[in-house]
């Protein structure tokens, strides 16, 4: 067994919690959902001080503690995050932590770090196991003291790898008779599997064969927009990328209306 926890913060989330429930209870037999909301940041909370940004070193507390009573893996996904297929797979990695790919490469946010690494990691989706929990207390205690000047979970988790030794290898892997390929990080004597960008795709073109879809609501138009990437054939609905959006600030060119176009053509 194993559990799915998710951080519902706000109205924009609020619409999309329960589809997102139906979803992972369809996809994820055996699994049990924990949602941490509102309610429970202001009854756990009382003592601490609700600044800028502090729900997302709440959100790793909340988590560390359940994994700390209950010593089952957690995969922690965001309500943006719609699950395709069954994730059992993907948490039996023999790995301390398993951690999604951030879109743009090195160019992924936070740069200064994935420059260094040469890729991004995304906290929106991440498996912890028991044997992390050292490195993710370490994590917890930099966000608490700003140690990186921010509670940003991306951040401080990128920061405290390229701030400490570490190693990184490729490994292959094959999940649906289809081959991954991951990059493992080994620091602080855990090893970090950060999954090949085709298992959990941010911000997806088509369907194929991935086991979930990282999908920004704003880029979409708000959660009513949202709800419908759940039910519908993912080519029939709009991209979720920024390309061309400019109400999103983006002038540019949208490049993957062509790739869906030729993938289109192909099937």
């Amino acid at each position: 067994m194993y559990y799915i926890t998710s951080f519902c913060h706000g109205p924009k989330y609020q619409v999309v919690k329960e589809k997102w429930i139906q979803r992972v209870k369809e996809k994820c037999i055996g699994s049990e959902i924990v949602i941490f909301d509102d309610i429970t940041i202001l009854r756990n909370s009382a003592f601490e001080p609700m600044f800028h940004g502090y729900i997302w070193a709440l959100r790793l507390k909340h988590n560390i503690n359940l994994l700390l009573r209950c010593k089952n893996p957690i995969v922690m996904c965001d309500l943006d995050v719609i699950v395709e297929k069954n994730l059992q797979p993907i948490v039996d990695l023999p790995y301390d932590i398993i951690i999604s790919t951030e879109m743009n490469g090195a160019e992924s946010y936070p740069k200064e770090y994935s420059k260094i690494l040469g890729f991004g990691v995304c906290c929106g989706f991440m498996i912890l196991k028991q044997t992390s929990t050292n490195f993710l207390l370490n994590i917890f205690k930099n966000m608490e003291n700003k140690k990186y000047n921010t509670y940003d979970d991306q951040v401080n988790f990128m920061a405290h790898i390229v701030n400490n030794k570490y190693q990184v290898v490729e490994q292959d892997i094959i999940l649906d008779n289809k081959k991954y390929t991951n990059r493992i990080i080994m620091v602080n004597d855990i090893k970090i599997c950060v999954l090949d960008y085709n298992i959990v795709i941010r911000d997806p073109i088509f369907n194929d064969g991935q086991f979930a879809n990282h999908i920004n609501i704003d880029n979409v138009g708000g959660s009513y927009n949202f709800l419908q990437y759940f039910d519908k054939d993912l080519e029939t609905l709009p991209l979720s990328c920024r390309c061309g959006k400019t109400h999103l600030g983006d002038n540019n060119i949208c490049k993957h209306i062509i790739l869906r176009k030729n993938k289109l053509g192909n099937i």
